[in-house]
């Protein structure tokens, strides 16, 4: 009676097992890499993170991300006034599979950045000094070090399309878009 009770323990200890592998997921977070150092150049604009979007079945869109970067610049004594501008370059992403594409818009201070038209972040002349950027504002002038500040922008997928034409987002196919989101930035001194 022992050996039986001992058998059927066990058999049932093995079914247990493979009903709970039988819910197992597994995912892969992936990484882009890259180390650059620039503390020669006028101006250098460094992304702080990386952009990751996700889709909400409940909003029917993807999420909103803010996205830091790093502005430093070199000072010019004989300058009295101090601009820094954004446009946007590109923010394609294109799906794995192919056949549909994402579009990633880009905002400061709520406003868009066009691919057409520089945006003003900062303009001593005209009283803006930039919100978080507002150091540069105040030591564009300062010869003897470089000065730094960190703003932000708030990064959205604002269109979509499938096969070439315009789609909203829940008929879009389930996958990986990829690509790059590029903003020119252009600081002037005079």
């Amino acid at each position: 009676m022992k050996k039986t009770l001992i058998v059927l323990t066990v058999a049932g200890l093995g079914f247990a097992a493979a009903a709970q592998a039988a819910v197992e997921a597994k995912s892969v977070a992936t990484w882009k890499a890259t180390a650059k150092k620039d503390t020669e150049s006028a101006l250098v604009v460094t992304p702080l993170d990386s952009l990751s979007f996700q889709y909400a079945e409940g909003i029917k869109g993807f999420n909103t991300v803010n996205g830091l970067f790093d502005v430093a610049i070199k000072g010019d004594a004989s300058a009295t006034d101090f601009t820094l501008k954004a446009k946007k370059l590109s923010g394609t992403l294109n799906h794995l599979s192919g056949g549909s594409t994402v579009d990633v818009g880009v905002l400061w201070q709520g406003a868009p950045v066009s691919t057409t038209a520089y945006t003003t972040l900062i303009d001593t002349a005209a009283g803006i000094t930039g919100g978080n950027l507002s150091p540069l504002a105040s030591s564009f002038k300062d010869d003897t070090q470089r000065s730094t500040a960190q703003g932000s922008f708030t990064f959205n997928i604002e269109s979509a399309t499938v096969n070439g034409t315009d789609a909203a987002f829940e008929t879009l196919p389930d996958g990986l878009w990829s690509g790059e989101v590029n903003v020119e930035f252009v600081a002037n001194w005079s």
